[in-house]
């Protein structure tokens, strides 16, 4: 057996691992019933439809030298692209078979985070395979029980391709080895299942007799090699046993490999028979000498390994996400992959407590933005990989102020008033100031207005004013100062706005901008502008007078700012029909019936509007069901379900709607029910629509429960524990759908909770920091709600506390 492996790189450590596993496996004969067991893989390698195949036996068996020999006639085999991945000795851990099977599957491997790494091993080379004119993949992973329990078996191997064919080695009898192809993800119905039978230690090679005929210094190196989760540096042994290596080894040699300066035991089988002859003293002892080595060493790569074994308390694990823990990995071999894989098993560790204290939330939210933080770096076009000692050489800043504000900011509103909300506030402050971009500078000073009110409030709205005034685009600057009128003092707000409109009045903008903002304005505000959008031109007028007066309410008002929009109605004009139809829900029935009239002119948008003038039209007791002819199916129902709140029948009203919505297509069906359950929640007749929302997707009945509870808050406890179940299966593959219910968190149940939290920061972790932090996807923001129900306001405090901290890390 003398053909060596593909030569890939991959980190130093695993290479010279599986280089180890393949020199022992070349001097290895084989006798008649491993030939025999090497016969029946050869036969499964010419059946298409098995592409698994487990070979077990008892632990004396040499399942893996079997396995290394088909990869090794594979090889030779023009039609084979053979691969070995030894689990076991040196690669025990999740992370280096993540990179032993990347290094082994892509030929441009250069590291990365394990996630991406993952996705790239499962959907580029398994599930695909091959393509066409390269050789069918075998990859043989040995010996795979000597990763449990620290590698939680990713589903690789569910669905491989036509040419893909995956072998592993188990220990145990049949009945082990079925249980092992649930867990491994094989389809037990296209396994083939081979077993070795049990053989003799050979000669001078039982590791009991050697335990116990051996000296101290040897016994302490067995020990010391039985507990280890990696191979020991000659210079480590010394340190650990206080002497050197020479005196230790004798008389032990035919257990021990010694590789590249490295040390190891030369079998599984042989290094599980001495660790279970170890007593608690000595192995406790052993292990102690192992995590006290340099921490840049051993300890760096196996700490967290050795934590997990002995389920040591949570915050034990708080070290392995701080700044020093990431310096040592970042100088080492592995570089990110292990720091990155540390993270990943210490932020789903922390979400496990039920219920989940603070400290796990906070430690959770740290490892997640940490990591988003080392994938948004091993993105980067000019990464160097492995990851050098200096990875933080980048022209963009990773933590975005203006992304670490608007997560403080969401934090401190979710938290109760009291000291620690000030102090989260404060930071949000800090951020905001510090912003560089004088837009997001003066929209992160808004947030804060918002949120604290009062004089605090106008003394922030005063300093986003202050930013706003210096953007050089006028316009831009025009609507900004609209904006930010409704948080000042009225009389400063009125001065203004009036400064606003003479803006874009002297350069050439639309002063009947004022709509969009007006609104929201105070009602003294928009009394006393009242005179200035009066004097507005033309189209200008019409949309300003009709944004006061939606702040107003006032009919004369709605009155007059009708007949200005009636001037100026233009098919091609969006802004005035838009501004039609916001006045709409404030109109009395002669000035409803005139916008009816004036619809059409309006081509396709003027069933949008038609949809909406014929719930206020029936709230003033016009039917118009003339209208309701005029419009598509669909948006005729949308229109008969926004009617609900003014049904002086409602009985009818639900009828009309059912038989319309059974008379649609199935595949409208859906849309239908999405349409009318806002209306239908709100009004209190939520149970009316679960019959029809049982008999969807479930997909389409967590789109239909979710708008359910949102809308009906006497029922929203029952409908979420309906949804959440259905929200986490989608969980890892659509999290925004889980997303969609954390407003309604509060209803979560305990162990729901923890287990949307542990989905969602899963999801934000492999996401690129600045959408971790805020953002339209899975975001620190947007996890406020989830949070404060989780954890309260010391979970609040706390990941508020985490994002300051990550962004020194990062800056």
């Amino acid at each position: 057996m003398t053909t060596p492996p593909p030569r890939i790189p991959a980190p130093v450590p695993i290479e010279r691992a599986c280089r180890s596993a393949w020199d022992d496996a070349s001097r290895t004969t084989l006798d008649p019933a491993e030939q025999a067991a090497l016969a029946a893989l050869g036969r499964w390698l010419d059946e298409p439809e098995l592409p698994y195949a487990i070979l077990h036996g008892p632990r004396s068996s040499r399942r893996a030298v079997v396995a290394a020999h088909i990869v090794r006639a594979s090889q030779e085999s023009p039609a084979w692209n053979a691969q070995l991945a030894p689990i076991g000795l040196d690669l025990r851990l999740e992370r280096d078979l993540v990179a032993l099977l990347t290094s082994r599957l892509r030929a441009d491997y250069v590291g990365g985070p394990p996630r991406l790494l993952r996705t790239r091993i499962s959907e580029e080379h398994l599930r695909v395979g091959p393509t066409e004119g390269e050789p069918s993949l075998v990859l043989a992973i040995t010996d795979v029980e000597e990763a449990e329990p620290l590698v939680a078996w990713p589903a690789l191997f569910s669905a491989v391709g036509p040419r893909v064919k995956v072998l592993a080695t188990v220990e145990g009898d049949d009945a082990a080895a079925r249980a092992w192809i649930q867990r491994l993800g094989f389809d037990p119905a296209r396994t083939r299942i081979h077993p070795l039978p049990a053989r003799p230690w050979p000669a001078q090679g039982d590791p009991a007799e050697f335990l116990a005929t051996a000296g101290a210094a040897s016994a302490k190196l067995l020990g010391l090699l039985s507990v280890a989760y990696g191979r020991l540096r000659e210079d480590e042994i010394t340190a650990a046993l206080g002497a050197p290596i020479d005196g230790a080894l004798a008389g032990i040699e035919p257990l021990v490999a010694a590789f590249e300066g490295t040390y190891a035991f030369r079998s599984n089988a042989a290094r599980r028979e001495v660790e279970e002859r170890l007593d608690r003293c000595a192995r406790d002892a052993s292990l102690r000498r192992l995590l006290s080595l340099p921490p840049d060493g051993y300890p760096c790569a196996y700490a967290r390994a050795h934590l997990e074994q002995a389920a040591a308390p949570l915050q034990a694990f708080a070290a392995l996400v701080t700044e020093e823990h990431l310096a040592r990995w970042m100088a080492r071999p592995e570089g990110c992959l292990g720091f990155v894989a540390d993270l990943e098993r210490v932020r789903r560790r922390a979400v496990e407590p039920l219920p989940m204290g603070h400290e796990a939330t906070a430690l959770a939210v740290r490892a997640a933005l940490v990591e988003a933080s080392m994938n948004s770096y091993t993105r980067r076009e000019d990464h160097d990989a492995p990851v050098g000692v200096e990875p933080f050489a980048r022209k963009t800043p990773i933590a975005d102020e203006r992304d670490q504000a608007r997560a403080l900011t969401a934090l401190g509103a979710a938290m109760t008033a009291g000291p620690a909300r000030a102090e989260v506030l404060a930071w949000a402050t800090d951020a905001a100031r510090r912003t560089p971009d004088v837009e997001f500078r003066g929209d992160g000073l808004l947030s804060l207005a918002e949120i604290v009110g009062g004089e605090a409030g106008y003394a922030f709205a005063r300093e986003a004013l202050a930013a706003y005034r210096t953007t050089e685009n006028a316009e831009e600057r025009a609507h900004q100062m609209l904006f930010v009128a409704k948080w000042l003092p009225p009389e400063e707000g009125i001065a203004v706005v009036r400064e606003a409109l003479a803006v874009l009045r002297d350069g050439g903008g639309d002063p009947g901008d004022l709509d969009l903002f007006a609104d929201r304005y105070p009602r003294a505000v928009a009394e006393a502008l009242w005179p200035d959008a009066e004097a507005l031109p033309g189209p200008a007028r019409a949309r300003a007078l009709a944004g006061l007066a939606r702040a107003l309410g006032d009919p004369d008002r709605v009155r007059a700012a009708f007949a200005a929009v009636e001037q100026h109605v233009n098919p091609y004009d969006l802004l005035i029909q838009r501004t039609l139809a916001q006045l709409v829900p404030l109109l009395a029935a002669p000035e409803a019936r005139c916008a009816a009239a004036l619809a059409p002119q309006f081509g396709e948008q003027a069933a949008e509007l038609l949809e909406s003038l014929i719930p206020r039209l029936r709230a003033l007791g016009d039917p118009a069901e003339d209208l309701l002819e005029a419009l598509p199916e669909a948006a005729r129902v949308r229109a008969l379900a926004r009617s609900l709140p003014f049904a002086a029948e409602p009985a009818r009203l639900l009828a009309r709607i059912d038989e319309a919505i059974q008379q649609a297509e199935p595949r409208e069906r859906g849309w239908m029910l999405f349409d009318v359950c806002p209306w239908f929640a709100a009004t209190g007749h939520s149970d009316a629509l679960l019959a029809e929302v049982a008999l969807l997707s479930d997909g389409g009945r967590l789109t239909a429960l979710g708008i359910l509870a949102r809308h009906d808050p006497a029922h929203a406890p029952e409908f979420t524990r309906q949804a959440l179940p259905l929200a986490l299966r989608f969980g890892a593959d659509e999290p925004s759908r889980l997303l969609d219910l954390v407003p309604l968190a509060r209803h979560f149940p305990p162990e729901g909770a923890a287990a949307a939290f542990g989905l969602l920061l899963d999801a934000l972790a492999g996401d690129f920091r600045h959408a971790a932090l805020a953002g339209d996807g899975v975001s620190l923001d947007r996890l406020a709600p989830l949070i404060a129900a989780l954890a309260g306001d010391e979970g609040l405090a706390g990941a508020a506390r985490e994002v300051v901290r990550v962004a020194l890390w990062f800056p």
